[in-house]
């Protein structure tokens, strides 16, 4: 199913994964969408009232007509980025739930999540996209010959405004219960757990929190120093060697990476492309912490 784009992509994982195993045996942006990007405006179709009642006709009337049982989504979470208008990026994630397709979105600016819910058959897809008060702000209709690409046409609530857009799949986690996006290698920790974590120690690279950002590493581990791989015993370690561990080109590849929809596997939760990966280790027989456990450095 997946392009050959994301079959690379995995392969590059399963390399960073065995590097791994080496080392260790060593709302509301749509409140205003010019508020995000500047559109392209040569793209922008604004829609009369003939139209815009037009529109939201054939919306639920598409709705209605989508028959769920022939839907390709099979049960995991489905990771896409793309663009809305050619020159906002977006990235999205969808699971399909019971009769419904579920997830969230945000643009790459702020990562200020919209919530999604729609429905999804062979064909066809319809999301309609809410703020944090519940308020609908925009609907995603869309097509697909397979779950690999989908495109179509962002409108807002008000059918006033449209755009298009084009997703790209990107990642698949299968077979897990939603809302429960990382159990593979979390315990009694929630997805927001997890990725306000992964926040914290973005903000404690990006910004030399260099005590707090010790406390947040499992010991011992691997680094580069020098071009050479040298084991960091402790937090002490870790705050002496720090700015040749985390240095500007380093920094500026954490500064780029989401924080949300992360990838993971049997190896851990990765982030900023495999230059981290967090597992929940265990501190007693009876309690585990989030802790970084690979610097890919």
């Amino acid at each position: 199913m997946l392009v050959g784009r994301i079959k690379v992509k995995k392969t590059i994982r399963i390399i960073i994964s065995i590097t791994i195993l080496v080392l260790a045996g060593c709302s509301s942006v749509k409140t205003s969408v010019d508020n995000m990007n500047k559109p392209n405006t040569n793209k922008n179709t604004s829609l009369s009232s003939n139209q815009q009642s037009q529109a939201g006709d054939t919306n639920t009337k598409l709705l209605e007509s989508i028959d769920t049982k022939k839907s390709q989504f099979e049960k995991g979470y489905y990771d896409y980025k793309g663009t809305i208008n050619t020159n906002i990026p977006i990235q999205m994630s969808i699971y399909p739930l019971e009769k419904d397709i579920v997830g969230t979105y945000y643009y790459d600016k702020n990562e200020n999540e919209l919530k999604l819910k729609g429905k999804a058959g062979e064909k066809n897809i319809i999301l309609y996209e809410y703020d944090e008060t519940g308020k609908n702000t925009g609907i995603f209709q869309g097509t697909m010959s397979t779950v690999d690409k989908i495109e179509g046409t962002w409108i807002s609530a008000d059918n006033k405004i449209s755009y298009p857009f084009i997703l790209s799949l990107e990642d698949i986690i299968s077979g897990v219960e939603y809302g429960k996006r990382y159990d593979k290698v979390v315990n009694n920790k929630s997805d927001q757990d997890v990725e306000n974590f992964v926040s914290k120690i973005k903000s404690d690279i990006l910004n030399s929190n260099k005590i707090q950002l010790a406390e947040e590493i499992n010991y011992p581990i691997s680094v580069k120093i020098n071009k050479k791989i040298i084991k960091i015993e402790n937090k002490d370690d870790l705050i002496k060697n720090y700015d040749q561990i985390f240095h500007v080109n380093y920094k500026q590849e954490i500064s780029k990476a989401p924080t949300k929809h992360l990838f993971v596997n049997n190896q851990g939760i990765m982030f900023a492309d495999g230059n981290i990966w967090i597992n929940d280790v265990k501190v007693t027989s009876n309690t585990s912490k989030l802790l970084i456990t690979f610097i890919n450095n």
